[in-house]
């Protein structure tokens, strides 16, 4: 909820915003793995090799070494969420 009359985001309420934008870039995350993943006749769904490894690789890489395109990706989620944290009174 934005800011009304001045008032800020009470700590619920932020943590609840942040909880919604959270939840929305998993599931597109989710949405974009699946897309990328092989389904057996079981249905079950395989990621293919080449990806499992290069996640695998990013998750146990700090952010500082990531390439730049890696971290632009991680900038664009961070984006998503700016609105909230300007309108909880966190950011000028």
């Amino acid at each position: 909820m934005p800011r009304v009359g001045g008032d800020t985001l009470s700590e619920q309420e932020l943590i609840e915003q942040l909880a919604d934008k959270e939840h929305d870039s998993w599931a597109r995350w989710m949405d974009y793995l699946f897309s990328k993943c092989k389904s057996t006749i079981e249905g079950d769904a395989v990621i293919p090799v080449d990806l499992a490894l290069r996640w695998r690789r990013q998750a146990s890489t700090s952010y500082a070494e990531l390439s730049e395109q890696e971290k632009q990706s991680d900038r664009d989620e961070v984006a998503h969420i700016l609105p909230i944290i300007r309108n909880a009174g966190v950011m000028h």
